[in-house]
């Protein structure tokens, strides 16, 4: 059914229904009539009559447009897109304040610049002052200049060119090693501007690549600081290691293995070692700690001795024909009897010789020597590194009580081979 079929349905039930009360119409009823009827269809949704629907959307885009228009902004002065400063950002995180110099009669404004190292950056108002977002933002190798438009006074803009920092990384040519430990120190950054450098064991340089000698054993914390034209620092640090050196040491206890089934004897004094290599000096080696040794003939043999620590750190002693007298040898006395008129301080001469009054070694080729005596205690009673003087018998000017004293030297021969012997001595009643 049609709108307009409806509309005569209505009309004739109207007709009706006042036909049935016997109700004549008045001369208004008609028009007031047709006038709901107006406002019934404008109320009805018909896209082809303008109707309230139109109406309503037509001041809904009139509303917006005028907001739109109030909250633009009016009389700023905006920046344009091909005034868009491109930023020159160091990959490294640091923020910077600005201070700009006056230009044409006006006093710049300050701004910060916040860099990042993944290349991205923005500049910020600093109190009192203004700033633009910043677009175009690119890291070039080695770039270390931020441009960035500053406001002035009065809506106007300037650009400012900002020296950022740059990266300082140390480079050494070894971390760890064994003293005396060389290092090469340079720097491989793009950090430019003063170099100070601290070694860590109180040294320091100046120079942008330096060389450097740790001469004790330790751990040292190297820091490099560049400081670029504008006074500002950039620190980078380094650890080095300097291990500590075994000392090889060693003695021959048998020193004439020439005999049959006669073997020599090496005692190992070295200390900081935990592994070693003895070198026999007849092609034959040993890993062991204290070895003997039987040689098959005799001969001359230089025996080596080499001790490593646990950083695999090395040193070693050499004694050069270890096995030939050459007119080297060092021998005591058994006894003596001490002068009863006072100490004699233990010089001796001929005379002293004869009444054996000094205990005193007779030697050849020593060339170092450290005597010292004990009582039967173990009381240190005597000491002396001068094989020129020997021991009269006394102790702190008293003579001591006749009885069996133990002696121990220890010396060098001129070969380089060490010694070191023990016994007694008894010191006859006076």
């Amino acid at each position: 059914m049609t709108d307009e079929e409806r509309d005569n349905d209505l009309e004739k039930l109207f007709r009706n229904k006042l036909e049935e009360h016997e109700v004549e119409a008045d001369s208004g009823l008609t028009g007031r009539f047709m006038r709901r009827l107006d406002r019934k269809e404008f109320l009805r949704f018909n896209p082809a009559r303008f109707n309230i629907y139109y109406l309503a959307a037509a001041v809904a885009g009139l509303t917006v447009a005028g907001l739109m228009l109030l909250t633009s902004p009016q009389g700023k002065d905006t920046l344009p897109e091909e005034q868009t400063p491109e930023i020159w950002q160091p990959a490294i995180a640091d923020s910077t304040a600005l201070k700009t110099e006056p230009r044409n009669g006006s006093e710049l404004q300050k701004v910060i610049v916040t860099e990042t190292a993944s290349g991205t950056g923005k500049a910020e108002p600093a109190p009192g002052g203004v700033t633009e977002r910043q677009n175009g933002i690119r890291t070039p190798a080695g770039a270390g200049v931020t441009h960035v438009k500053v406001a002035r006074p009065g809506n106007a803009y300037t650009t400012v060119a900002h020296t950022a920092l740059t990266i300082v990384v140390i480079n050494a040519s070894v971390t760890s090693g064994c003293v005396p430990l060389h290092v090469s120190f340079r720097n491989s950054g793009a950090a430019t501007g003063t170099a100070e450098w601290s070694f860590g064991d109180g040294g320091s340089s100046h120079e942008n690549n330096p060389d450097y000698i740790y001469d004790l054993p330790g751990t040292y914390n190297v820091s490099l600081t560049v400081t670029d034209q504008g006074g500002r620092k950039t620190v980078a640090t380094e650890v080095i290691e300097a291990w500590a050196r075994p000392s090889a040491s060693f003695e021959i206890r048998q020193n004439d293995p020439s005999g049959e089934n006669e073997k020599a004897s090496f005692v190992n004094l070295s200390s900081g070692a935990v592994q070693y290599l003895w070198d026999f000096g007849d092609g034959t080696f040993s890993t062991l700690s204290d070895p003997s040794y039987r040689y098959e003939r005799p001969g001359t043999y230089n025996v080596t001795l080499v001790a490593y620590s646990e950083n695999g750190c090395a040193d070693s002693l050499t004694i050069n024909d270890a096995f030939t007298d050459n007119g080297t040898f060092i021998r005591f006395p058994n006894a003596f009897m001490p002068n009863t008129g006072g100490p004699t301080g233990g010089y001796y001469n001929q005379r002293t010789d004869e009444d054996n009054q000094v205990f005193h070694p007779v030697t050849s080729g020593v060339t170092s020597y450290n005597l010292k005596i004990y009582n039967k205690v173990g009381m240190l009673v005597f000491e002396s590194d001068d094989i020129d003087m020997g021991w009269d018998g006394y102790y702190k000017g008293q003579i001591c009580t006749p009885g069996v004293y133990v002696w121990k030297v220890r010396g060098t021969y001129r070969n380089g081979q060490p010694v070191v012997m023990a016994g007694d001595v008894t010191l006859l009643n006076y």
